[in-house]
């Protein structure tokens, strides 16, 4: 990451490319453009949801693949289970044979990625909750 907290200080209005890892939150819409001008926001503009943020810091910190995160993503945000997820083809040829989208190991660490962002979205938020003194109620 470079020794610097693996980002860049960038003046206001002033334009860089970067590299970042993403996934695609809404399962079924297009493929991204590299030629499409895309604005980086917020998370919780997107979605209330705790597990996917810890997701995509755990993309953003390199500690999942890249395809890894998209199966847990559209496993949480559009309720895709894991059997719709093994089978979904990315490619499909004319003499049948079908490249899917995640292999088997994918799915396993998919499913522990999910477990893992749920633990450390409660963790932050019982930290959050104790902090703001809710936990020393009457």
């Amino acid at each position: 990451m470079g020794g610097m907290g693996g980002f860049m200080n960038l003046a206001p209005e002033k334009v860089a490319r970067v590299r970042v890892g993403t996934m695609c939150l809404e399962h079924g819409k297009e493929d991204p453009n590299p030629h499409i001008k895309y604005e980086i926001r917020p998370i919780a503009e997107f979605t209330e949801m705790p597990e996917v943020a810890e997701l995509c810091r755990m993309i953003a910190n390199d500690e999942i693949p890249q395809n890894v995160a998209q199966a847990a993503a559209w496993h949480l945000m559009d309720g895709l289970t894991w059997e719709q997820l093994a089978a979904k083809d990315r490619v499909r040829m004319s003499n049948g044979y079908a490249e899917k989208w995640f292999s088997y190991q994918e799915l396993v660490f998919a499913q522990r990625a999910v477990m893992v962002a749920s633990e450390r979205a409660k963790a932050t938020e019982a930290e959050t909750t104790s902090s703001t003194g809710d936990a020393y109620r009457q």
